[in-house]
């Protein structure tokens, strides 16, 4: 008897708690499985928020001659400097807004979702200026693989933008919970691979638990999963570009890093030159935490040399 009444209490509880999900905030109640209790997630800046293809991704993923890199780092360099003060502004929206709908407070984050699509509009413009421009000194086939990457960078944004929703929808009640003094729990995220990145054999590329991102160790391996050349330099400088673009298509930057852990095949300490040249980005003013690691073999064969990351984006 006793159990039948605790069922009866518990059913009726569940029941009371999904109608007042379902009916919260911007929602309504409808048939089962299409309760709405939020607003959809709005259409925000995509790849524009970091800019163009990387010089040094740039020089693995559209085969540049040592010409053509450097003229890429040329504009590419200039392009940054100009736009970087739209693109720390929007940066400073997003994380603004991110702060405002985790608290529950959609309204508020609305408002900044404004100013981000307004600093997406110009920053959008400038890129395409920019991308316009390559045809200069890119042969067809580079400017196709540019496509392609770009291609690529949009899918992933708007794969986010999908996951978004159920942020959008949950923030209501987020705030709800919020409001009566209970702790709402960090929530791991698998995020999938990029477009020219290789996806691991085993696990997924990255993990995201509230502010923090776990990258998988990058191999200097090709899109396709082929190593990428049989000595250290040219792997470091693979992988260190596989590490850029998952960063990016988790919308962080290599300034968000703040550990490395690289591991090197039959490692021998002249190798750490080799290293900090192929990732010289990474090294540079307010690097990460760095630690070496001597192994005798990685996951696939010929590899010599994978690094994995823990960042910290503003979202």
């Amino acid at each position: 008897m006793k159990r039948s009444v605790s069922n009866v209490f518990l059913a009726a509880t569940l029941l009371l708690a999904t109608t007042a999900w379902g009916q919260g905030g911007y929602g309504r109640g409808g048939s089962m499985g299409q309760v709405r209790y939020g607003p959809p997630a709005p259409k925000l800046p995509g790849v524009e928020l970091t800019g163009p293809l990387d010089s040094a991704l740039a020089r693995v993923t559209l085969s540049l001659t040592p010409d053509q890199a450097k003229r890429y780092a040329q504009v590419y360099d200039s392009f940054m400097v100009a736009t970087r003060p739209q693109r720390d502004s929007a940066q400073n929206a997003l994380a603004k807004m991110n702060e405002q709908l985790d608290g529950g407070d959609r309204a508020a984050a609305t408002l900044y979702v404004e100013q981000l699509q307004d600093l997406g509009k110009f920053l959008r413009d400038r890129q395409d200026r920019f991308e316009g421009d390559l045809r200069r000194f890119l042969s067809g086939d580079q400017v196709k693989a540019y496509k392609k990457w770009r291609e690529g960078e949009d899918q992933a944004a708007e794969r986010k933008r999908r996951q978004d929703e159920v942020r959008w929808q949950e923030a209501g009640f987020r705030g709800q919970l919020n409001a009566g003094g209970a702790t709402t729990p960090e929530i791991k995220t698998a995020l999938p691979s990029p477009a020219g990145v290789a996806a691991p054999a085993l696990g997924s590329q990255a993990v995201r638990v509230g502010r923090n991102l776990y990258i998988a160790g990058q191999l200097g391996v090709d899109s396709s999963g082929a190593v990428a050349g049989s000595d250290l330099r040219t792997q470091a400088e693979r992988a260190f570009a596989n590490l850029t673009a998952v960063l990016q298509g988790a919308n962080a930057s290599r300034r968000d890093v703040m550990a490395l852990t690289i591991y090197v095949v039959n490692y021998h300490p002249a190798d750490i030159e080799t290293i900090r040249n192929a990732g010289a980005a990474f090294f540079g003013t307010n690097a990460p935490v760095v630690t070496v690691l001597g192994v005798q073999s990685l996951s696939r064969d010929g590899a010599l040399i994978a690094i994995d990351a823990t960042a910290m984006p503003a979202r």
